[in-house]
Parts: C-alpha cells; structure tokens; sequence
C-alpha cells in the first residue's frame, strides 16, 4: 500500500480536485461552476486537465449530465475526505482556555512569581482550570531554554539577546532598602554612612558576588559589607526581618513584604538605577492561541 512518503503530485494543480469533488457531487459542468464560483469554460479546461494528469476520462457525457467513470467512483470519497482534512489543518487556529490540558513553564526570579503569581493563578483557575503554571529558576541561559523548548515564557529584567525572541514590558521598578522595625539602629539618620556601617544581605541567583548597588557604591569611593548571600528575593527579606541585617530590594516587592515581615522601608542613600521586567518568548510560540492568551493573561495580571 502506498502511504505519504510515496507521494508524487508532480505538476498537479490541488486545485483541480476540488473541480473533481464538484463535479462528482453535482454530476454537472454547469453546477459544478456555480458551486466553485467559477465559469462552465474553466470547470471544462480543469476537467481535461484531470484526463490528461490521471490518465482517466472521469466523467463522461450522458444526456444532459455526466457519469462517472469507475477510477472517478472510487476516487470520490478519499478526494473528499482529503479536501476535508486539509481544510481543517488550515483553518485558522481556535483556542478554548476551558478546554485546555496543558502545561507552561515560565522562567522566572521568586520576584516575579511573587507580584504576579497570585493573580495569574486566580485568573487561570477560573478560565482555564486545565493548565498548569510551573515558575521555574532561572538556572541557565533564558534564550537557549526559549529556544529549545525547555520554557515558554521568560520574566527577566535583560533585553533578547537574539533575534527570534519576541518581549513585551510588564512594569518598570527602582529599589528600596528595608531592615527590621526593631533594629538597634533603626532610628538614627538615614544616610550612606549608617547604610555602609550596616551589614547586608545581597540576593546572588547564582552565588557570585556585586550588584547594582555596590557597583554605584564604588562609584562614589564607597563599600558595604555584604555578610551573607542568598538565591532568593523573598528568602532575604526573610533573613532581614530575623536578624540585624539589611536587604536592599526591588520596590514593589519591599512595599509588598515589609508589612507581613515586621521591616520599615527606606529608600536608597545612593542614586541606583530603575529597571524593566519583560516577559520573553520565541518566535516559534509567537502565533500560537494558547501562548498568546496566556501572555494577555500575564500582562493583565502585571498591570493589576
């Protein structure tokens, strides 16, 4: 039996056999144009052009009508089931969030599943029970993990570093400092040199040492002591809150722990710089409906 990969259209015009199915149906030249929209001329030229690309007659002249030959018979019903199929592998794409099974994996900081998290797992719950939200660590390099399918989305505060990826800014943040509401120091002046005389916890994804903010110290002659490092945003604010130590966080996520955690808030004694939070995809997701409403679905949730 021969199957798909023994497959020899050749020159043959696909369209030809929609002529066919119209002409098998109505058994008319006439009819045949109507349905197709086209003239009884060209319905006739695509008829002999079958003959010729088949090595059949096909339909042949019977009275008023034509009848099928017995290659045209029992080509009827694959022709048809071929033209269905392939009218629905190219359909534009539906997406139905209640219907989907379905998991995302979505690279991120514990900073962005936190802010987002809640709201984007509330709003999935109820539109699209189906699907699993898994918030990964980032570990690696984002743009291999995009790019051979290890994530789906990405929330970093870097742009693309390649052209097949796709981002689309989620909100802007600066940073704020927070130490503990009890803390023996708590109430002198804030200013760089009490900053620079307390010891601090520095959020190190990967274990190394600097930042942004002891980079802008350099710049000014200065230096902290960094006493301990942690992998994670909400893990330090912990160590903050349980300890004399000082944690200097992403604002939005500061103002959001500190009421729970017991820390007061104070901003930087030093100029550091704002950032962006995007959220990354590949191209290849790009036009699919369920990773384009999950991206809506993001982005409310960050404009929330």
């Amino acid at each position: 039996m021969n199957t798909i990969h023994d497959l020899r259209l050749g020159g043959l015009d696909l369209n030809l056999l929609l002529v066919l199915d119209a002409l098998l149906d109505t058994r008319s030249a006439t009819r045949a144009a109507e349905r197709l929209g086209s003239t009884q001329s060209a319905v006739s030229h695509a008829l002999a052009r079958l003959r010729r690309e088949l090595g059949d007659p096909l339909l042949v002249k019977r009275g008023r009508g034509l009848v099928p030959t017995p290659r045209a018979e029992a080509l009827h019903q694959p022709v048809r089931l071929a033209l269905e199929a392939l009218a629905s592998a190219l359909a534009p794409a539906t997406f139905d969030p209640l219907q989907q099974r379905r998991t995302f994996m979505i690279g991120t900081p514990d900073y962005g599943a936190v802010l987002i998290g809640p709201r984007l797992v509330d709003r999935v719950l109820r539109e699209a029970p189906g699907v699993t939200l898994v918030f990964a660590q980032l570990t690696g390099e984002p743009t291999a993990s995009l790019s051979d399918g290890t994530l789906d989305l990405v929330f970093g505060t870097s742009g693309p570093e390649s052209e097949g990826l796709f981002q689309q800014r989620l909100w802007d943040d600066g940073f704020s400092c927070l130490l503990r509401a009890d803390h023996p120091r708590v109430s002198e002046p804030w200013d760089l040199d009490l900053f620079c005389a307390l010891r601090h916890v520095l959020i190190a994804p990967r274990g190394t040492p600097g930042s942004v903010v002891d980079s802008a110290l350099e710049e000014l002659g200065r230096a902290r002591v960094v006493m301990t490092r942690v992998a994670h945003f909400v893990a330090a604010a912990h160590v903050a809150a349980g300890s004399d130590a000082m944690v200097t966080l992403p604002t939005r996520l500061a103002d959001l722990l500190a009421p729970t955690l017991g820390l007061v808030v104070r901003p930087p004694p030093i100029p550091l710089p704002r950032f962006t939070l995007w959220q990354q995809w590949h191209a290849r997701q790009h036009a699919d409906p369920a990773h384009r409403w999950l991206r809506h679905v993001i982005a409310d949730a960050a404009a929330g």
